[in-house]
């Protein structure tokens, strides 16, 4: 049943994975069109196409390496520090989708007053915070889990 499980997510993972890197081209072609459509738009057309993509860039690295670390979790290699990098990761990943969104929501401030755009860059930025705290609160717990395995493995 576990294999099934961990095939089955690793292939639900895959998948959002493919979808995103679709989504960044897709983010390039609605950035074209805004901007065609409203030329207010036109100075903000780039940078703000670079911080959106950096966003799913962001979420595509954390995939990976949360797919990485299901495949350790397949082959029963949870407590181990290769298992612990990649939830570390995860958790930056999240962290540094934060940290865009924040600039997001400075850039378009200054740029547009009260944008609608800036409640989808705070959620955002408050879901990736909170995702990158349960990954680095699952760090920690893995690193207990490594450190109680090193203890056992040197008493016998």
């Amino acid at each position: 049943m576990k294999s099934f499980r961990v095939k089955f997510i690793g292939g639900l993972l895959l998948l959002t994975i493919l979808i995103l890197t679709c989504g960044l081209y897709g983010v390039y072609k609605f950035a074209k069109l805004v901007a065609g459509i409203y030329p207010m738009f036109m100075n903000m057309q780039y940078p703000m196409m670079v911080l959106c993509q950096a966003m799913v860039l962001g979420l595509i690295i954390a995939l990976v390496f949360g797919l990485l670390a299901l495949k350790n979790y397949g082959e029963d290699k949870v407590f181990e520090r290769k298992t612990l990098f990649n939830l570390q990761v995860v958790a930056l990943s999240f962290i540094g989708i934060f940290l865009l969104s924040i600039l997001a929501i400075i850039y378009t401030n200054f740029n547009l007053q009260g944008s609608i755009t800036n409640l989808i860059f705070i959620g955002t930025g408050l879901v990736s915070m909170l995702v990158g705290q349960i990954f680095l609160l699952l760090c920690d717990m893995v690193k207990e889990g490594i450190d109680l395995k090193e203890e056992n493995d040197l008493t016998i």
